[in-house]
């Protein structure tokens, strides 16, 4: 058979293979034959055929594809490839497609390979498809894992769960191990187990399955903490109904609870609370009434409280009063108290009460949205004085000494021949205490054995030493006490007593032993404050070593005070935080300074919490340090929060980046169609539309960089550059947009400096923007550069309304503007000085500001010449 024989009938053969098929001859892999098919995919036509493949289809030189044919073509080895990528010139484009093929080896007699058959098919429909659904899974799980959900699956034949990561946290268990439902079942808190099992049977139940929603308590395996679960899922059925999956979700739930039973708490303490307590928005509508402001006010219970108002607890001259006056100073930070006098809503009758106003905040827009009151009702208090001052005036003439007192031992009332007993004069006798003018011995019997008596007989008789107040002598007497009590409630309110003279020595050691007694109180009183406050309180000797921790430390730390002093409390620290606060710490004990730092410390869980620690340094007239006090403050949850913020600021400020982006563009392409069609009104509307999405930019371009600081992600750039020919570019730029201020200059640096042009230039011009826009009365602006050999430093100067020197260091924090007067506002995040701060900070360099107020504001930076890789 001849050649062309052999040629002809290979492209028939080629030609009838139902997939895409060509012969290749030779090492140069020169196209024999190509069916349809091939072709098709090649996205060639019967031209190539007799051409080699590097010059048919030149895209494939380089890829591996003519390689791999020599291969073949020298081994005889057939090679086979799976879903293999390959970039083809289609309809003119180049194209990828993936393609399960195979090169085979057609042998002579010899075992030579006289040509190479390629097979083909097509997959990229196929791979596409799977490269699609494994994003959409990987999305569905970025999207669980964001919302904290756990997802677990359990085999209902052999009970055997699968979970992921975070659904092994949520139950309690550690590690990637096999786990039975049973051993699920063991760490579901007792009291919930019962419930759970019966959701779980209904939802797995055949014939009529439930849906599987339920909250419950799990235990810890290890420390046995408490967490709440919400769990979520369903059972899937084959065509016999026999169920062969359990899957569902979970996520931990255990603040919310906790939040809302706090809410609860305190809704209940509120109600149930012995005062009056009630809530009106700011046109004096009630809002809410506990249980006791309805029954002194005498609202009935079937009374809707939002259907009454502030005029149907006051009289007219009240009312007035109350509008008018108080309302008006009730301050957000201390609110009011004073007198009032409410009215009965059923009897009409005025009740004298202690009332204390707050203003209640929207916690969203810090805008105020109602008042708070709670009032105390006085009449008892003033029926018992009134009794007591009727007794005094039948006392007042006895011989004998005849007193009474509130359950403190505070004086209300001393008679003449008292006071004169005991050496107080009148003008005094209200500042008097009864342990005051009792000996010591005498006023530990009172507390100790007296006043239960008191309490329980209503009566107390016997012996006791009083103290002159002037000369000190014990006077001992015969003293009767009795307790006086409310009417109402028969609670006890006051102590009255006669005491008969029987004076017979000096004692004078019991006053001393007396001032002991209270100077010992009084650090009772001081230890217990400081166990009764939130954070843990401590103190240092001068030398740094401490000497006191309150019993708070108990409750984070695994190790004991006692273990904690000195400076052992440093082994729990962090690694990465020991050097930090250690160095902080030294410096404050070298210079006196307040001490104030950040750091992580573990706690009795294992679990490293992040604290703010503040000290004070106690100094004597010559200034020398005798002591240091300090606090450590849980700041964990306030981290967190200020990384879901740091979150929340980079994805809204990314994703309003587009949007904005798109609406720039239509508002250019309007002004330009407006501008065309002669409409030069609404072009100028345009224009002014698109310079606030400029400014919209801008903000938006701030919040980006604020996420980009406290992530610790702005980079910056050190590459040299002309400063002084940047700074004219940018007064030449900012000029053009000023009409009403003329920028002045006096540049005297006039070298290359490294470091990022384009950073540096955004704090210039954010200088001068501050300068222009706070200086709205002026019309200049000053610009200095100063060569400092080794830095450059800049300073923008403007004469507008200036800064407090309370504000000098605030300018600079995140958030911080600049409040301005009745005749100035100005808008903006506050951001501007913040980031540039941070910008120079990163190129080592400083920023300040110097300010008179009403007289303008100076603000400069020096950053050093040479980048921080050069120094």
């Amino acid at each position: 058979m001849t050649s062309e024989n052999n040629l002809e009938h290979i492209n028939a053969l080629i030609e009838a293979y139902p997939t895409a098929s060509a012969i290749y001859h030779g090492r140069n892999i020169i196209i024999t034959a190509a069916n349809q098919e091939m072709l098709k995919l090649w996205g060639k036509d019967q031209s190539v055929v007799g051409k080699e493949m590097a010059e048919g289809i030149p895209e494939l030189k380089s890829q591996p594809f003519i390689g791999l044919l020599q291969q073949v073509y020298d081994t005889g080895i057939t090679y086979q490839g799976v879903q293999e990528q390959a970039d083809l010139v289609i309809d003119g484009q180049l194209k990828s497609s993936y393609f399960n093929f195979t090169y085979k080896a057609i042998k002579d007699e010899q075992g030579k390979t006289l040509a190479i058959i390629h097979n083909a098919i097509d997959v990229t429909e196929l791979v596409l498809t799977r490269k699609k659904n494994e994003e959409t899974e990987e999305r569905l799980t970025f999207a669980l894992e964001s919302a904290e959900i756990g997802t677990w699956e359990m085999n209902p034949l052999d009970e055997t769960v699968f979970w992921d990561q975070r659904c092994q946290q949520i139950f309690g268990f550690n590690g990637d191990r096999e786990i039975l439902y049973q051993e699920v079942f063991k760490h579901i808190h007792p009291l919930d187990q019962q419930k759970v099992a019966i959701a779980v049977e209904a939802a797995i139940w055949q014939e009529q399955p439930e849906a599987y929603d339920l909250r419950f308590r799990t235990v810890n395996e290890l420390n046995g903490t408490l967490k709440w679960v919400h769990c979520k899922g369903k059972a899937y059925f084959n065509k016999n109904g026999v169920v062969y999956r359990f899957a569902g979700t979970a996520m931990d739930i255990t603040k919310e609870i906790t939040a809302n039973l706090s809410e609860q708490q305190l809704l209940s303490l509120i109600k149930h609370n012995a005062d009056h307590m009630s809530i009106a928005d700011m046109e004096g509508r009630l809002i809410y009434m506990n249980q006791a402001g309805r029954k002194m006010l005498g609202v009935p219970e079937d009374t809707e409280i939002s259907s009454l108002s502030a005029a149907d607890f006051y009289n007219p001259e009240e009312l007035k009063r109350v509008q008018q006056t108080l309302i008006h100073q009730i301050s957000e930070e201390n609110g009011w108290q004073g007198l009032i006098h409410l009215r009965n809503y059923s009897t009409k009758q005025e009740i004298p009460c202690e009332v204390n106003y707050i203003l209640i905040k929207d916690p969203f827009t810090d805008s105020i949205i109602g008042r708070g009151a709670t009032a105390r009702d006085l009449r008892p208090e003033m029926k018992a004085k009134a009794e007591l001052k009727r007794l005094a005036t039948i006392v007042d003439i006895s011989e004998d000494f005849c007193n009474y007192c509130d359950l403190d031992g505070n004086t209300i009332y001393i008679n003449e021949a008292g006071g004169k007993l005991i050496g107080i004069d009148h003008a005094h006798i209200n500042a008097a205490n009864l342990y005051q003018y009792h000996s010591m011995t005498s006023s530990e019997e009172i507390r100790k054995n007296i006043l239960p008596t008191l309490y329980a007989k209503g009566k107390w008789s016997g012996r006791l030493d009083l103290v002159h107040q002037i000369t000190g002598e014990v006077i001992p007497i015969h003293k009767q006490l009795f307790i006086i009590r409310q009417e109402l409630d028969n609670e006890p309110i006051a102590i009255a007593g006669i005491a008969r003279d029987l004076r017979a020595e000096l004692n004078a050691k019991k006053a001393v032993d007396k001032k002991t007694e209270e100077l010992q109180q009084v650090i009772k009183e001081m230890e217990f404050l400081a166990n009764t406050v939130p954070a843990v309180v401590w103190t240092s000797q001068p030398n740094g070593m401490l000497d006191y921790i309150n019993e708070r430390w108990h409750e984070s730390s695994k190790i004991s005070i006692t273990d904690s002093l000195g400076r052992a409390w440093a082994k729990l620290l962090h690694p990465d935080d020991v050097k930090p606060v250690l160095q902080c710490w030294k410096a404050s004990l070298e210079t006196g300074n307040p001490y104030q730092t950040e750091f992580r410390m573990l706690d009795k869980f294992g679990n490293y919490r992040w604290w703010l620690a503040r000290a004070l340094a106690l100094k004597d007239k010559k200034g020398k340090i005798i002591k240091w006090y300090g606090t450590n403050t849980d700041i964990t949850d306030q981290k967190e929060l200020e990384k879901q913020k740091d979150n929340f600021l980079a994805v809204a400020s990314h994703e309003l980046k587009t949007p904005v982006t798109s609406i720039k563009a239509y508002a250019q392409v309007l002004e330009m169609m407006l501008k065309r069609a002669g409409d030069t009104k609404n072009a100028l509307l345009m224009s002014k539309m698109d310079g606030q999405i400029n400014r919209l930019s801008s903000l938006i371009g701030d919040l980006l960089d604020v996420t980009k600081i406290n992530s610790g992600r702005l980079e910056v750039d050190h590459l040299p550059f002309d400063f002084n020919q940047m700074m004219l570019e940018i007064i030449e730029d900012m000029q053009l947009s000023s009409s009403k201020h003329q920028i002045h200059h006096q540049l005297a640096f006039k070298k290359m400096v490294t470091g990022d042009r384009d950073r540096i230039a955004q704090v210039v011009i954010n200088l001068i923007t501050n300068a222009i826009k706070y200086s709205p009365d002026a019309d200049r602006i000053m610009i200095y550069t100063e060569d400092r050999d080794t830095e450059v430093q800049l300073c923008v100067q403007d004469f507008g309304i200036g800064l407090g020197t309370d504000k000098l260091d605030r300018v600079f924090e995140q958030f911080y503007r600049v409040s301005g007067t009745k005749e100035h506002t100005f808008p903006g995040l506050g951001l501007g000085l913040y980031i540039s701060s941070e910008i120079i900070k990163q190129h080592k360099g400083k920023i300040w500001v110097n300010s008179v107020m009403e007289q303008g504001a100076t603000f400069c930076f020096s950053i050093p010449i040479a980048g921080p890789h050069q120094l």
